[in-house]
């Protein structure tokens, strides 16, 4: 058995690495690669994968056979795509990749690289145990090792017929020249699909292997180097769904994506969209200041512990180091300037489509006021525009660029920070959300869709914002599937309450719900996509409407005629002065005594002018009205029942008729506010019947379905260029919508705005896929 240290030596020492234990490659070196015939399978040794080291050992060969497609996966996916172009100092096969000019010699055109991975997998599964284990327990060794090589393989084969189109289809090792010389079937993409499906369901979520590291020269977390189950099944139901137009593989396509994000498997908590994002601080918004002016962070290190809350990354490559050790990340050098022994620029930098996609986006949010505020291209001067802070933020977050001297020469400084990892991320959490967008809007749930690109996902908003449009029990069996408890999950939006006076004519809809927001956004988790660079999303009115304005039947007129719910205005009321409450008097102790006593104290003033009271201050008598009225004030500011006789016969009567007058003027009005209110009710509740009528009607109707869905698939679509950008997706989401609206047109059309003549010859479908040798692709 060979050692650790001869495997070093032939593979990639990063992989290395990531082993404990000795053990056997699976495969010959690249010289055995054959010369002719089907010689894009390569021979292997014959060898029982019966032990942990072997079997160890073998999967992690088949990560180090990953390396070599590892940095065309993304330049196939994007060179070839709209959002980025090719500079004049790229190489030769980089610019042809990107004018469609791709012939046999191109090195990014070699197919051999991702057989020789599907070929070390079916020689894993052809010469593995699967039957070692321990019997009494149950247990089998290796099972969560072949369930990562079936969906390694699935991915690889993946990735192969989206580039070739049509391949020679292999499921059992090439060992010997007269097998590489046999006739293999050619699958298409459906094929494809159809077999993984199938090959990958009995090892639906297994669990992934458990490595133990060697820690010192540990760079990525091995279990981010294996490929989810769900995540790639769901991927071949995804284009199974765009290629055939299949709702039913829509739904399992997003069903899929959902079991990852919420299953806990090996170690793996929940996925979350994170509240990694990018904003405008109140300096900016307040001043309308916006260059450099935004806070916040976006993630995509390769770096962090897989499946821990707030990780980005899920699947990566892992890649050498230095170019010298191996497989290095070109990918760092293609997009970045960067300096060796003399500074190089980069080899393609962003496209002005995607440029202009990013201004044209409305950023939106409450300022320190709580005031709404949008930031359009045109609040931004030349200057911020320049340095790429437009309406969505991603653009200036991930890409910079400044003129700078070298050798008395100016040179274009570029980094795109994206591409300033060691490894190549091929899954990450926003990637899978936005798959799962797409899979709900094709499975015809366009509402469900947009609250991933806006408020982000939770059991409350899918109870107002989704449930109450898809009523039929079909529909509400498929939502209840996807459980996003409000504990784990928590976007912006803590609550709802209803609104039970508020019409919105301009969406044309009832507002039954308002939503309670938290007051702290770092208690938040769940961020719609788009609100990671253009705000608040979901304040947005423009960005996803609530349906398509001019759909059939919508009681456009009802709407019109509910009016404002008439207002108990206090103006009106201030025309009528109410009378004031009089201070109460408190019943006198001697009252039951003397209830009839009147105040009666002319003997008392007889008695005080013949006794000559005298002021003491002045010496001078006092007068008869002098003594009358303090002997009064004496009597009734004590045990008065002269004063409580006056308040119970005059003051209360006098207070209550003044009241009964002030009120029936109070009625006279309330009683015209009702009538109005109870006209209100009355349209409001015409409208209510007929919009539900109509919706219900609606939603049941296939051309409204297609008409949201088009609108809401626009936004997806846009959203994944606007956060994937650079990433290696842009072509092949662009290959599902031309497959979804059978328009073998809609690549070259985007394409055109980046090169008209590359556009022109993605007109042709066959252009779409590479050749090799008139043996693969059409």
């Amino acid at each position: 058995m060979k050692t650790i240290k001869y495997i070093c030596k032939k593979s990639s020492a990063l992989l290395c690495a990531l082993c404990f234990l000795g053990g056997l490659s699976v495969t010959t070196s690249c010289e055995d690669m054959l010369d002719k015939g089907n010689d894009y399978v390569i021979y292997a040794d014959d060898h029982v994968l019966a032990t942990p080291a072997d079997t160890v050992t073998s999967l992690f060969g088949i990560l180090n056979k990953l390396q070599a497609i590892s940095v065309r996966t993304n330049l196939l996916g994007e060179v070839r795509a709209d959002l980025i172009k090719v500079n004049d100092n790229a190489n030769i096969d980089l610019k042809n990749l990107a004018s469609i000019e791709i012939d046999d010699d191109n090195q990014y055109n070699a197919p051999r690289d991702y057989y020789a991975v599907i070929n070390n997998c079916n020689y894993y599964l052809a010469h593995v145990d699967s039957a070692a284990g321990n019997t009494n327990r149950n247990e089998k060794y290796f099972r969560n090792e072949i369930g990562q090589v079936h969906s390694i393989r699935a991915w690889t084969y993946l990735q192969l017929v989206l580039t070739y189109g049509r391949v020679p289809f292999v499921t059992e090792p090439v060992l010997s020249k007269l097998q590489s010389d046999a006739t293999y079937p050619m699958y298409e993409l459906d094929d494809v699909c159809d077999y993984f499906i199938n090959d990958l369901k009995p090892y639906y979520g297994r669990e992934y292997p458990n490595f133990l590291p060697n820690a010192d020269a540990l760079t990525v977390d091995p279990q981010m180097c294996l490929y989810p189950t769900q995540v790639v099944m769901g991927d071949l139901y995804l284009w199974k769904a765009a290629k055939n137009r299949d709702a039913e593989a829509a739904k399992q396509a997003a069903k899929c994506y959902y079991d990852y994000i919420v299953w806990n498997l090996s170690g793996k908590t929940k996925l979350f969209t994170t509240n990694n994002r990018v904003y405008w601080g109140n300096y900016a918004l307040e001043n309308d200041t916006y260059r450099s002016g935004y806070s916040g962070s976006l993630s995509y290190s390769t770096s962090g512990v897989w499946g821990s809350r707030g990780t980005e990354c899920i699947t990566v490559i892992p890649m050498d180091s230095a170019s010298a050790e191996g497989y290095y990340n070109e990918l760092r050098n293609i997009y970045n300037t960067t300096n060796n022994t003399t500074w190089i620029e980069a080899s393609v930098t962003p496209s002005n489509a995607l440029r202009e996609l990013s201004r044209a986006q409305t950023y939106v949010t409450r300022d320190a006021s709580n005031e709404l505020k949008e930031v359009t291209a045109d609040k931004l001067t030349e200057e911020e525009i320049n340095d790429g802070y437009l309406g969505d933020l991603r653009y200036a977050y991930n890409y910079s660029q400044r003129t700078m001297k070298y050798n008395q020469q100016e040179l274009d400084y570029q980094q795109i920070w994206k591409h300033g990892q060691q490894h190549v991320t091929i899954y990450r959490a926003a990637q899978v959300y936005l798959r799962l967008a797409e899979a709900l809007n094709y499975a015809g749930y366009p509402r469900f869709a947009k609250q991933i690109l806006t408020m982000g996902l939770s059991n409350t908003v899918i109870q107002y914002e989704v449930q109450p449009y898809y009523p039929s029990a079909q529909d509400s069996a498929f939502i209840s599937y996807f459980d996003f408890n409000d504990t784990d999950f928590k976007p912006y939006a803590e609550a709802y309450s209803p609104i039970r006076d508020a019409t919105d004519t301009q969406l044309g809809i009832v507002k039954g719900y308002r939503y309670a927001l938290r007051n702290n956004v770092t208690d938040c988790n769940m961020w719609g996509i788009h609100s990671r660079g253009a705000g608040l999303a979901f304040l947005n009115e423009g960005y996803a409407p609530a349906f398509a304005p001019d759909s059939t039947g919508y009681p456009f007129a009802e709407a019109a005629n509910v009016g404002v719910r008439p207002l108990r205005t206090d103006d009106v009321y201030e025309k009528f002065t109410a009378p004031r409450v009089p201070n109460v008097v408190p019943k006198p102790s001697t009252w039951d005594e003397h209830p009839n006593e009147v105040v009666d104290i002319e003997t008392y003033v007889q008695m005080a002018l013949a006794q000559h009271w005298v002021n003491s201050t002045t010496q001078k008598e006092y007068t008869e009205q002098q003594i009358r009225t303090a002997l009064y004030r004496n009597y009734t500011n004590r045990d008065s029942v002269g004063r409580y006789n006056t308040y119970i016969t005059v003051t209360v009567p006098t207070y209550d008729a003044d009241l009964a007058t002030y009120q029936a003027k109070v009625d006279s009005v309330d009683a015209i506010w009702k009538a109005d209110v109870a006209a209100f009710e009355a349209r409001r509740a015409d409208f209510t019947a007929a919009y539900t009528t109509w919706y219900k009607a609606a939603y049941s109707a296939p051309e409204f379905i297609q008409k949201e869905q088009a609108q809401v698939d626009s936004l997806i679509l846009n959203e994944q260029a606007l956060e994937m950008a650079f990433e290696g997706n842009r072509f092949y989401d662009l290959m599902r919508r031309a497959y979804w609206y059978q328009d073998d047109t809609f690549i070259g059309k985007a394409v055109s705005r980046r090169d008209p003549s590359a556009g022109s010859a993605l007109m042709d479908r066959r252009k779409w896929f590479l050749n090799w040798k008139g043996k693969i692709g059409y």
